[in-house]
Parts: C-alpha cells; sequence; structure tokens
C-alpha cells in the first residue's frame, strides 16, 4: 500500500508525522487551477500526498498527480514549504504534516480522477469554490493574491 498504511498498522489512529507535497496545476491562458473533491469530506483540494522512502517532492508529486488525476506534470515550481499542518481526517487518523507546494504550469493529459475524489474540476481563479480543505486555503490564497499584485 504505502509508507502511511503501514505505520498506521503500528499506530492506529495516533498522530504522525509525514511530509506531503502537493500541487497547484494551474492553466495561465485561462486562469484556472485544478481541485479535486475528497471522498471522505467533501472538501476542495489541490492534489498531492504523501512522500515514499527514498522520493524528493518533486517525483511524489508527479507519482501523486498522476493517481489522483492522470495527468502527467513537468516543472514543478517550489511554492512554499508549511511545518506543522495538523489534519484529523473523517476515520479519527492524526497527521501533523510538512507541506511541500509547487505550483505547476505544464501538464498533459486526461482527467480521470481516483477513489480518493469525487470530482475533478477546474475552477477560475478568482471564483474558487467555498469548501476548500481549510490547510490548503491559506497556500491558494497566497497564489492568487501574488499574480493580482503584480
Amino acid at each position: 500500500m504505502g509508507y502511511i498504511s503501514d505505520i498506521r498498522k503500528f499506530v492506529g489512529h495516533s498522530p504522525i508525522m509525514a511530509t506531503a507535497a502537493l500541487g497547484i496545476i494551474y492553466d495561465e491562458d485561462k486562469k484556472l487551477i485544478l481541485f479535486e473533491k475528497r471522498t471522505d469530506t467533501g472538501e476542495w483540494c489541490i492534489p498531492g500526498g504523501c512522500l515514499e522512502f527514498g522520493e524528493t517532492g518533486e517525483q511524489g508529486l508527479t507519482r501523486e498527480v498522476k493517481e489522483e488525476t492522470n495527468l502527467d506534470i513537468s516543472n514543478p515550481v517550489l511554492f512554499d514549504v508549511k511545518p506543522n499542518m495538523y489534519t484529523k481526517y473523517p476515520n479519527g487518523d492524526e497527521v501533523y504534516y510538512t507541506d511541500i507546494v509547487y505550483v505547476v504550469k505544464e501538464f498533459t493529459g486526461e482527467l480521470i480522477p481516483d477513489k480518493e475524489s469525487t470530482e475533478l474540476k477546474w475552477f477560475n481563479e478568482n471564483s474558487l469554490p467555498d469548501n476548500i480543505t481549510p490547510n490548503e486555503t491559506e497556500y491558494i490564497l497566497k497564489f492568487t493574491n501574488k499574480k493580482t499584485s503584480r
């Protein structure tokens, strides 16, 4: 399965630490950001997930985006790093993430959601969904504000 699933066998729902790579996938021509709607919470989030042993942030992001959206990405650009991003999932699992956030403007492929999301959807940067995963709201607003302050 993966590192997190393996750890959960030993610690149950207790808090763990993990590193995640997240991608703000941005269609620069259309001013759109890709979101996925989570199956467990119904919230909108940007694609990404936990790194596996031996992966760089870029490798983990590439793998997660492919798994979650079916897109192939290239040239992700580091945007932000945030420690202590606490999440408690509906099943009771607790995680303190260090999030590595990238902006991705180069991608190809047809959008196909995986089992972690019910929907993939592009949103205009000025008309974002209301129920964005709380930990990710800051990154997305920082990204859209940097773009408008140029």
